[in-house]
């Protein structure tokens, strides 16, 4: 019996060491500020701009080849239609993708080779859109999306998300109608980038730990802009003395939108539906009669049971940072230089946001006229409200135009494409209501903001 007693022991403390070791990791890579060469950031930024610094003197030849290999690939695979998902999964994963896929991937690699080889008009290649876009926006989201898929099951796979998502519990489901595990994604997108949350919610959806509904409301709720790049964000608006003001109204308006927009359609018209695939794998609802801390524990544990062992650890990173590496990068690059052309070269933007003029006239906005269109080119690129901003003497138009930059949240180049391609209950006209809602929301979160603090 002793004997029997000290082997439930034992396992018990294996499957905690489990739970225990994989989180600590997890939580260092992702969401523990360090500060590295005078500035703050996380581990994870110091790793990819360590995969990064080789690559720095051929940067814009190496992201353009990524990107026309994607367009390669997946013109092989929709064409020949080989069966690669039983017989080579790593090509399955980099490249399978519908016509419309393969057409947008095809796309960017047209404009890749337009930038590389400065063919074509110039205003596609010049320094002020095609090559800002490859080298300084494309590098950035490959290196965080190929580092954050590898190391990102340490705070999925072993545990994590139980405990806190019982700790939270209460109140996530009390403000957001959603699980308390939801938090990390709002964690890992504060201190790591928005597109990491947003991996995180949809490997939890995918492995039936998210409802539709559930899912959705996080993806377009928390997938909130990291503090590093809203730093970014407001110095280039100029407001860089303000930041740590300006940043708490941003987690103000995100947490007031979150409220309402979960509340309202679409989002609450999501059913509460499982991933046909694998079904539900969460049972929040019944709770053990134990402490919170224990029975947060206890669930923990039972999911480091079920996590994957090392080699299927790197599996499963390996086939999950082909996929969105190679489906994000050319359609993102393709948005992203088409909305910059718009933007410096075109007044598409000033004409459809002349309603918007109106409005922001009728009230007074100082130079309301230059602000207009940046709030509707957040939904391209997020940082075109700032670049909008910069150009604008008023600190109270830049104050609204760098927190609608942050907070809109839904900008195709990058988060919109990864919704989009994955199995997320979401459609582009779903994004664009809810980008307009939140929109709508925050405005006068950031107005009344900074009539009262500057």
């Amino acid at each position: 019996m002793a004997s029997s007693d000290t082997v439930i022991r034992n396992g018990k403390i294996w499957l905690l060491l489990k739970f225990l070791l994989p989180t600590l990791i997890g939580i260092l890579l992702f969401l523990t500020p360090i500060t590295y060469g005078g500035k703050q950031t996380i581990l994870m930024a110091i790793i990819t701009d360590f995969l990064r610094a080789p690559l720095e003197p051929i940067l814009l030849g190496f992201i353009v080849s990524v990107v026309a290999l994607g367009a390669v690939g997946s013109g092989i695979y929709v064409i020949f239609k080989p069966n690669w998902q039983e017989e080579q999964p790593s090509l399955y994963a980099a490249f399978h993708a519908t016509p419309a896929w393969l057409f947008i991937r095809t796309l960017g690699a047209v404009i890749g080779l337009m930038v590389y080889f400065q063919i074509g008009p110039e205003f596609v290649w010049s320094i002020a859109t095609g090559q800002t876009v490859f080298i300084e926006i494309g590098a950035a989201v490959f290196f965080i999306l190929l580092v954050a898929c590898m190391l990102m099951p340490f705070l999925t796979d072993y545990g994590f998300m139980e405990f806190v998502g019982v700790l939270l519990r209460k109140p996530f489901s009390m403000l957001f109608n959603l699980p308390g595990r939801a938090a990390i994604d709002a964690t890992a997108s504060l201190v790591s980038a928005a597109s990491v949350g947003m991996l995180i919610t949809i490997n939890q959806y995918e492995k039936g730990f998210y409802s539709a509904r559930q899912s959705a409301s996080v993806a377009t709720n928390f997938s909130i802009v990291s503090i590093p790049f809203s730093l970014a964000i407001a110095e280039v608006a100029g407001l860089g003395h303000l930041f740590f003001t300006w940043y708490l109204v941003v987690i103000a308006a995100c947490l007031i939108c979150a409220v309402i927009t979960v509340r309202i359609p679409p989002l609450a018209r999501i059913p509460d539906t499982y991933n046909g695939s694998v079904g539900k794998q969460i049972h929040e609802d019944t709770m053990p009669e134990a402490s919170l801390f224990t029975t947060s524990l206890q669930n923990a544990m039972r999911r480091a049971e079920n996590a994957p062992g090392p080699i299927q650890f790197i599996k499963n990173g390996w086939y999950a940072s082909l996929d969105v590496v190679f489906g994000v990068i050319g359609p993102a690059m393709a948005i992203t230089t088409i909305a910059t052309i718009l933007a410096v070269h075109t007044e598409i933007f000033s004409t459809l946001s002349l309603p918007i003029y109106y409005i922001l006239d009728a009230i007074n906005l100082p130079e309301a006229q230059t602000a207009a269109p940046g709030f509707i080119v957040g939904f391209l690129d997020q940082f075109m409200p700032a670049l909008v901003a910069k150009d604008i003497d008023s600190e109270l138009t830049r104050f609204v135009l760098a927190g609608l930059s942050v907070t809109q949240l839904i900008y195709m180049a990058e988060i919109g494409v990864i919704i989009l391609r994955s199995s997320l209950p979401l459609n582009f006209g779903h994004l664009a209501i809810i980008f307009t809602l939140r929109t709508i929301i925050v405005f006068p979160v950031f107005l009344a903001a900074g009539f009262w603090l500057l």
